[in-house]
């Protein structure tokens, strides 16, 4: 398996139009998909062990869709972390990136929020300041964060096209 490096402020594309039970990932990005659809995303950190913090835009387009075009559009999902195997395995493709990336003014980092743990041990933690803050699940029901959990690329993309209806 060849090594995909993650580079914050890297845009990637998903495709919308591949089967959405390949589970193995074998199917790849040809030449001739560059005018299907696809959604964008951005790296915002490489979490390590946790897998790649990475926001989903609000834009679909073929792979000439303009750089400024995705990243100027709302978010379809906030922050969440996902396996980068998409990219390894070649399904998704790195098309781009945001010159002079800067995670806290281009990603809003300051202001991302990720919800930790369950029943009467749930936490928010916001990664500007780097703390976190016990909250109860009533709470975290109202909140409009995202629980911790690394996103498969099937998994993604199905929850991506639910989120697009």
């Amino acid at each position: 398996m060849k090594k995909k490096e993650i580079v914050e402020g890297s845009i990637f594309c998903i495709p919308l139009f591949m089967p959405k039970d390949d589970w193995k990932l074998k199917l790849k990005l040809k030449e001739e998909d560059s005018d299907k659809i696809f959604i964008f995303g951005r790296v915002i950190e490489n979490g390590g062990g946790s897998g790649v913090l990475v926001e989903i835009f609000n834009k679909t387009g073929n792979l000439n869709t303009k750089i400024e075009d995705i990243v100027n559009s709302s978010l379809l999902i906030n922050p969440i972390y996902i396996f980068w195997e998409g990219i390894i395995k070649e399904r998704w493709k790195v098309v781009g990136k945001t010159s002079n990336y800067n995670k806290i003014k281009d990603s809003n980092y300051n202001e991302i929020n990720i919800i930790f743990g369950i029943d009467d041990n749930i936490r928010i933690f916001n990664y500007g300041s780097g703390k976190e803050k016990k909250i109860t699940e009533d709470e975290a029901e109202l909140l409009n964060y995202e629980y911790a959990r690394t996103w498969f690329p099937i998994d993604l993309e199905n929850r991506i096209i639910e989120e697009l209806k």
